[in-house]
């Protein structure tokens, strides 16, 4: 067997096979898991290196099913089987204690994994399209399955409906895009030369650009997902980032705007306003919340704009940060949400004003936390620092600096959120009620340790993930640089960051002092003038399309029904109408008068003689 199918048909094959396990047996369905998990890992980093290819004649036209490896890809499928592996392991301590659950739920993490993998390795669109496509069925049957009550079905009916209403523009694009270049092969695409902006071939990248962005969760397709932080279990949160998400829609996203389409200005400023606006607004939300898996949620939809910012200055250094950021999200995201997970099994709750002083108890899974909030919120010198660093030179060399300001004021508010966050939870004062809490045990510490170990292990200069990931990739992909990518550079932006780091540290002593509460620090912000009427807007979901939409949906429905019944008449009640009247007016005439029946005859003629004479002149 090629060994590129190892990490497509594995999981695949083994997801089957886990649903004919009994469910009376002990630790069998999650051992299944860890091993193919670990395996379809193995095989990844064997391919390191190579330029594997996988062919198979399907539907002409440039359609065959076609795997191909590339400096890119290999390490974003690397990346995504570490991450299911980490899943699997974590999920044997949180989820062990439920037979049926943990049947459906390593069922849709192979799947999930196997779709993935497909996706990432697939050079053919049509081919990317049905992987992709999978992805969102088994992402309704993550979310619908994780918690068995209706607001868990309602969060998956609603992420199902947002991404396959944004994969229909993937279809279209695809369709452009595989008509202008003659072959839907991205190789050939490439090789021929990139699509230019202009005529249908922007139709095309924008298409596909509302597919990519929607799978990262930029906004406004982003609602699902605080839905889902809040309805869902933990382990579906921390995969988000890690394979279903984040890293695919990055990955295409780069795909698209750097090896498929030759962008332009105009593309340049929407992908970075796009970024901007989602990283910044996102940012503001999670800085209000006060459930840990929600606010960790918004800050999965506002690191997606950092990446989007970084990819659309379409210059070297920018798209290595979006590319390194996204590896970053990957690690310290899903790092985050596992203490969450870790934080909800020991205490029962992720509600951050229930919770205090959980330090003293959960002391690995708190350094485990402040490790990874460190590098989300780009502290030095672990790697979040460096993945910025490179984000912010990209928008300074575009010439466009209000997108660095943006970038640098997202910066403030997420360290502010996780200083909020950190001491509500974990150096607050403890309630009576958690005196008792242990310790999360090893099997959900171990992944924990692994991510925040890569926290720091990609800090500290970059070397690591620069030397192995980001140079290779760039090379692939054409783009040349001259500034340094790894070390530390003490210039003005180090400092920036230093400053920034002490508003968001100001901020919090700040709202902590006004109000007493550490789950209240952010609250001068949130009740501030103006921002106030902004933020009770957004809590009434005055800004997600998708309850906007459903809003309107009965008036809709009253809409049609009217069209309905009006056509309903004009086929079928105005004939009879008109037939019954025409019926009953003739019914006068027939009185038996031999004379009137004469009469109307030779007016009937009459008035026929008239018609045909009229006509022929």
């Amino acid at each position: 067997m090629n060994i590129i199918l190892i990490p497509i048909f594995l999981p695949l094959i083994m997801a089957f096979l886990i649903l004919f396990i009994s469910e009376k047996t002990k630790y069998i369905k999650e051992l299944t898991a860890i091993v193919t998990t670990l395996i379809a890992l193995m095989a990844s980093i064997a391919m390191f290196g190579g330029a594997l290819e996988f062919s198979l004649p399907w539907a002409g036209y440039g359609a065959d099913f076609k795997l191909k490896t590339d400096n890119l890809n290999i390490v974003i499928l690397t990346a995504s089987s570490f991450f299911s592996f980490l899943i699997a392991v974590y999920s044997f301590g949180f989820m062990r204690k439920k037979t049926a659950s943990t049947k459906w739920f390593n069922f849709n993490l192979l799947i999930t994994q196997a779709f993935s993998a497909g996706a990432i390795l697939s050079d053919n669109l049509l081919l990317l399209l049905f992987f992709w496509e999978g992805l969102l069925i088994f992402l309704y049957a993550f979310i619908a399955l994780s918690n068995e009550n209706r607001n868990s079905k309602a969060t998956a009916m609603k992420a199902f409906i947002i991404n396959a209403a944004t994969d229909l523009c993937l279809v279209l694009g695809i369709a452009i895009t595989g008509y202008l270049a003659g072959t839907l092969n991205m190789s050939e695409i490439n090789a021929s030369g990139k699509l230019t902006m202009h005529g249908w071939a922007i139709g095309g990248y924008l298409l596909l650009m509302i597919a990519a962005i929607s799978k990262t969760g930029a906004m406004p397709f982003h609602t699902w997902i605080p839905d889902a932080g809040k309805n869902s279990n933990v382990n579906f949160m921390a995969y988000i980032p890690a394979a279903m998400d984040k890293i695919l829609g990055v990955y295409f996203l780069i795909r698209i705007s750097v090896y498929l389409y030759q962008l332009n200005g105009g593309m340049q400023i929407m992908l970075m306003t796009i970024g901007a606006a989602t990283l910044l607004f996102a940012v503001m939300m999670a800085l209000v919340q006060t459930d840990y898996k929600k606010l960790l949620s918004y800050h999965a939809v506002s690191q997606a704009g950092y990446m989007i910012l970084g990819i659309g200055t379409l210059h070297p250094i920018g798209i290595a940060g979006g590319l390194f950021h996204m590896l970053n999200n990957a690690i310290y995201k899903s790092c985050l949400f596992l203490t969450a997970g870790s934080v909800e099994r020991q205490t029962k709750t992720t509600d951050i004003r229930k919770l205090g002083g959980l330090i003293k108890n959960m002391p690995l899974t708190g350094l485990f936390f402040i490790i990874a909030a460190l590098s989300i919120s780009g502290v030095a010198p672990f790697s979040g620092f460096f993945s910025k660093e490179l984000i912010y030179k990209g928008t300074l060399l575009t010439g466009h600096k209000v997108f660095f300001f943006i970038a640098v004021i997202g910066s403030i508010l997420t360290l502010a959120s996780f200083l909020k966050l950190g001491h509500a939870v974990f150096f607050g004062k403890r309630p009576e009620t958690l005196k008792e809490t242990q310790e999360a045990p090893f099997s959900m510490l171990a992944p924990m340790l692994a991510l925040a170990g890569l926290c720091a292990a990609f800090g500290f200069g970059a070397k690591l993930p620069v030397k192995f990931f980001l140079e290779p990739s760039l090379t692939f992909l054409s783009l040349e640089h001259t500034l340094p990518l790894s070390g530390f550079h003490f210039d003005k932006l180090f400092f920036i960051s230093v400053i920034a780091a002490l508003i968001a540290l100001i901020s919090h002593i700040l709202g902590y002092k006004t109000f007493s509460k550490p789950s209240k620090a952010s609250d001068h912000i949130h009740h501030a003038p103006g921002l106030k009427q902004i933020y009770s807007m957004a809590e009434h979901k005055f800004f997600d399309i998708y309850e906007q939409a459903m809003s309107f949906t009965p008036l809709l429905g009253k809409c049609l029904m009217a069209a309905d019944n009006f056509f309903d008449f004009l086929t079928d009640r105005l004939p009879s109408l008109v037939i019954n009247s025409l019926s009953k007016i003739s019914q006068k005439f027939h009185t038996g008068s031999y004379p009137l029946y004469m009469a109307l005859t030779i007016i009937g003629f009459a008035l026929y003689m008239v018609f045909v004479l009229g006509g022929t002149k």
